[in-house]
């Protein structure tokens, strides 16, 4: 998987992902123009979207009612270093009658891709190319 994300001026930048173009700011009290989601919110989204995929996958599939899924994340920024921390996912499947599959569900969901990504403490390699 590659994507390219080019800056376009102050704190705005633009990643193409697939046919979908999204545009990364920050708001105007740190220097941007708050013309979309800050870096900090993108990565909450990732992990919370990838949650509820991974759920909307199994319970449609097994026949539990996802209408009004709504997926809420929060988390609370840590310093030394700068980070995100205590991320909390609390789903709410509001017309689903889990039962005993409360717990499969609760596995399914921690297995998103995002999740495991975390967990796993990726290999992260930076590098500044100066043409």
């Amino acid at each position: 998987m590659e994507l390219i994300v080019d800056y376009k001026g102050k704190m705005s930048f633009a990643a193409q992902c697939g046919n979908h173009q999204l545009i990364i700011d920050l708001p105007q009290t740190n220097g941007g123009a708050d013309q979309g989601a800050t870096p900090p919110q993108l990565f909450l989204v990732s992990l919370a979207s990838c949650v509820g995929v991974y759920i909307a996958s199994y319970c449609n599939n097994v026949g539990i009612n996802t209408a009004g899924m709504q997926i809420k994340i929060s988390a609370e920024k840590a310093h030394n270093p700068d980070r995100l921390d205590k991320i909390k996912v609390d789903v709410k499947m509001p017309n689903a009658e889990l039962g005993k599959r409360k717990s499969a569900v609760l596995a399914v969901a921690k297995k998103c891709l995002i999740h495991n990504t975390i967990h796993n403490n990726p290999a992260v390699d930076i590098d500044i190319i100066a043409e």
